[in-house]
């Protein structure tokens, strides 16, 4: 009986950490992929980890004030098949960056997907780009 229980018990706790990773996944929902703005700006921080690439990017906004983006790409192994590494950029680059907002307004876009890379350009030089 005591065999039974333990099967059941890890049988719940397998589902339940594999339904929490499956639940982390977001998608694009809350970017508005009719919209591309360009930020000019400064890149603060490149992390190059799973599950996703994130520059993190000190931009003016139209009163001049910085704002800090957070700005999403697809994951490395994604962004190595488009031509890119993990030394595409550092901090203190300057960096001009074409997003697709956040759709409720906060300074966080995306700028990847496995099926597109909008335009990116580092210090003067264009990274790899695809379209959808």
């Amino acid at each position: 009986m005591k065999s039974k229980m333990l099967v059941v018990l890890a049988a719940a706790v397998s589902l339940l950490i594999f339904s929490g990773s499956v639940m982390a996944h977001h998608g694009v929902a809350g970017y508005d992929l009719t919209k591309t703005i360009t930020l000019h700006g400064t890149v603060s921080k490149f992390d190059w980890s799973n599950p996703h690439v994130v520059v993190y990017v000190d931009a003016k906004n139209d009163s001049g004030e910085i704002q800090h983006w957070t700005i999403e790409f697809a994951s490395p192994v994604h962004m190595v098949r488009a031509g890119w590494s993990k030394n595409a950029m550092r901090a203190g680059d300057d960096i001009a960056i074409d997003t697709h907002p956040s759709r409720n307004g906060a300074p966080v876009g995306i700028s990847s997907t496995i099926t597109f890379i909008l335009k990116t350009v580092v210090n003067g030089q264009d990274l790899p780009s695809r379209s959808d």
